[in-house]
């Protein structure tokens, strides 16, 4: 008899145990990071919604969105969260098509690039709205175009351009193509850059000034550096658009893939120059 009583206690046991399991969901252990979106996955065009907890409320903290794989290094497109807020939203603008995390980075002036926590999402778009983007981003080569008629074979052809901004006209800024440095941007010019058909993923590099002696340039600190993706097919045309804009005793830099005709709007109405060697890459 008092078998049958263990036994049954023991399959009581279990079942509750497996009840538990079930219907009980635990809340995060120790006030742990969570950051996440609204949407798994967002149609193109789509704001993006971040809902963060558990934050503590420094004036350092900030999430952003940056794509897969993406050094944690990496700021992407960022926004700090409001001093001593704990938990709320921050809104995104729509990014491009792909997959996307949002990352969390608490206490970063004491961990730095430690990511809190981080939420994975994705971008779609359907064909005719790509279609629709791409006769607004490229066009074909111009043959009666001196600069675009010589375009070799299997390349594309990305004019990158300098927003005007006064406050920033003397620093000069790197662009690399994947990696590699390929030109240092002044003030008011624009650069022809032939690139093989492909992904081409644009970054800014090192932003310098004048210095105190003639002839020498000083690196300037920049609290954000561009990166901006572009699809390039081969005998197209793209433009990418750089400017600088200061944010306090440092800098900011900014790249973006720009509709065709925003971008010779913009070389004309600027009056920009075309550089006709690559500068100084430094």
């Amino acid at each position: 008899m008092q078998t049958e009583n263990l036994k049954i206690r023991s399959i009581v046991s279990i079942v509750l145990l497996i009840m538990m399991t079930l219907f009980y969901q635990p809340s995060p252990v120790g006030g742990a990071s969570i950051v996440n979106t609204d949407k798994d996955i967002y149609n193109y065009g789509e704001k993006i919604k971040v809902n963060f907890s558990n934050a503590p409320g420094n004036d350092s903290d900030w999430i952003c969105i940056v794509p897969v794989g993406s050094p944690d290094s990496e700021g992407g497109d960022y926004k700090y969260i409001p001093k001593g807020l704990a938990g709320g939203l921050l809104m995104f603008d729509p990014p491009s098509p792909g997959k996307y995390e949002a990352r969390a980075y608490y206490n970063y002036s004491r961990n730095g690039y430690v990511v809190s926590a981080r939420y994975a999402f994705s971008v779609v778009i359907t064909p005719e709205e790509e279609a629709a983007i791409s006769q607004r981003m490229e066009r074909k080569i111009d043959p009666n175009n001196p600069s675009e008629v010589n375009l070799l074979p299997g390349n594309g052809l990305v004019y990158i351009l300098r927003e005007t901004w006064t406050f920033t006209d003397i620093v000069d800024v790197q662009i690399k193509a994947d990696g590699k440095p390929i030109v240092a941007m002044p003030y008011s010019k624009y650069y022809l850059f032939s690139v093989p058909a492909g992904d081409v993923k644009f970054t800014t590099g090192s932003l310098t000034e004048p210095g105190t002696n003639f002839g020498e340039r000083k690196e300037v600190w920049s609290v954000r550096s561009g990166e901006a993706t572009i699809k390039v097919k081969p005998g197209y045309v793209y433009y990418l658009k750089l400017k600088v804009v200061p944010m306090g005793v440092m800098v900011s830099a900014h790249l973006e893939n720009v509709p065709h005709q925003e971008g010779a709007m913009l070389i004309s109405s600027y009056k920009l120059t075309q550089m006709t060697t690559k500068n100084n890459i430094f």
